[in-house]
Order: C-alpha cells, then structure tokens, then sequence
C-alpha cells in the first residue's frame, strides 16, 4: 500500500479488507518482511488485515542502532495510532513474538488477543552469546557466510534440500538484509527477558511452537505459554524456527480457528 511516516521512521504496510472488520495485525520474523504471511492470508478472509515491514526489514527505513524490543513495540502503537486503529488481534513469529509480548503486557488495552508462533521470553545464555557473537561477525564480514546456517536452524532439511516455498522466500529475504540491521536487531533479541511480566498479559493467547526448533528448546515455549494466564500452546512438527511455513495448511486453520473463538466468545 505504501509507506507512513511515524516521525523518523518510514514504515512500509498493506492494509487490506473491509473497514468495518476485526483487524488483524501480523508481525514477521527477523531478516524477513510482510510478505513472510502471504501463505497464511487465505485463512483472515473476511478480516482487516495489517501486515507491516519492522525497522530496518523490507521496505522501513533502517534507523541507526542500537534498537531494543521497546522500541519495535512503539513502532507498532505508533502504527496503529497513524491508521486509527483502536484495536487489533495481533500475530508475531518470533522477533515479532516477542513484540506481540511486550505489546501484551504494556499495552494489553490495545488487543483483542494475542497469537505468539516460534518465539521466546527470553534466550539461554548460550544463544544470547550467539546473537552478540554474531552482531559482531556481520559488521566484519556481511551476511552471507552465515546463510546456509541459518536456513538450516530456520527449516528441516528436506525444506532446504528440496528448496520448498518457505525456504526459497527467506533464502531471498535474508540476502537482502542488511548487516546493520542485523546487528542492531541481534543484539536487541539476545537482551530479551519478558518472563517476570508475562503474568500481566489478560487477553486471549494461543503460543505456537516446534519441539525441534533449535533456538527455542520445548521447555522455554512451555514457560512461556504458562507464564500467560489462560494461554492455551500448539505444536507444529516437523518442523524448525519458522514452522509455519512448513505446515501452511495447518497453522492456517489453528489461527482462523483461534480468532473465531476469541470473537464469538
């Protein structure tokens, strides 16, 4: 649709649907952008639906860092304000998880339920290492080395080696993002720790996750759906980090069927 500014920031959206439906607001992942849900569309028929580049991610304009998941989370108010929308069911996968959680607890007036796909309250030491260790690497030695390693935490191997949609989508995406970008979104994802305040978090929430997901382990997406008062958890598998773009067809039906019920409710 375009772009809007939100002071300094130059944000790229498409809000699509009628104007009088439920609006839905879907938050990609890191090095992705808004077109990571075009295969998940099909299932928000019917609903106003708001899908937007982070900072630094698509077609936003990249600010310098260092960016903190505060500051992603004002981006997104900012953005509701900007278009007039009062309230939204959110979806994040992953960076945009944690947003939706952060969003969950500081502005939970603001959303009529909250969708949270392959993401963490917090990191282990070790990954949180990794993603500082990395910031670092990139702005030696750009982006590309780490390609094929990524893909492989992000996606089984049969994703990759028959180079299936969700693959071919990030492959591209992630050798157009940029390192300063990934730096400054690293090191903002490697401070994360949400834990302590998930407890405030009163709406309607569904957690969704991989038990073979390399960067989030089994037990971290069972703290985090406990941590959340009446948070109900999915799982998707086989799959990686991002397994909703291995299992359209399914995830899909778990959100349409997840926001019919937080509506009819």
């Amino acid at each position: 649709m375009g772009n809007i500014s939100l002071g300094a920031l130059s944000v790229a959206y498409d809000l699509d649907g009628p104007d009088n439906a439920p609006t839905v607001m879907l938050a990609h992942c890191f090095a992705a952008d808004r077109n990571f849900w075009r295969p998940h569309l099909t299932a928000l028929a019917g609903f106003r639906v708001l899908r937007f580049d982070a900072r630094g991610h698509g077609q936003t304009s990249r600010p310098d860092g260092p960016y903190t998941v505060g500051d992603m989370t004002d981006d997104a108010i900012a953005l509701m304000n900007r278009l007039g929308i009062a309230h939204a069911h959110y979806v994040g996968v992953s960076m945009g998880g944690m947003v939706g959680q952060h969003l969950g607890f500081g502005h939970g007036d603001r959303l009529r339920s909250l969708t949270l796909l392959n993401t963490a309250p917090r990191y282990a030491r070790a990954q949180q290492q990794l993603w500082r260790d990395r910031a670092a690497e990139v702005l030696d030695r750009g982006t590309e080395h780490l390609h094929d390693t990524m893909m492989r935490r992000w996606f089984t191997d049969q994703e990759v080696d028959t180079s299936g949609p969700g693959y071919r989508y990030m492959s591209a995406a992630f050798r157009r993002f940029h390192p300063k970008t990934f730096a400054a979104c690293a090191l903002a994802l490697a401070d994360l720790d949400t834990v302590d305040q998930l407890s405030q978090i009163r709406i309607p929430t569904m957690v969704i996750a991989a038990p073979d997901d390399p960067g989030i382990p089994p037990e971290m997406s069972e703290l985090l759906a406990a941590q959340i008062p009446g948070a109900v958890l999915h799982w998707l598998t086989p799959a990686r980090h991002l397994a909703s773009l291995e299992h359209v067809e399914t995830f899909n039906s778990q959100l349409q069927r997840f926001l019919m019920e937080t509506i009819n409710k």
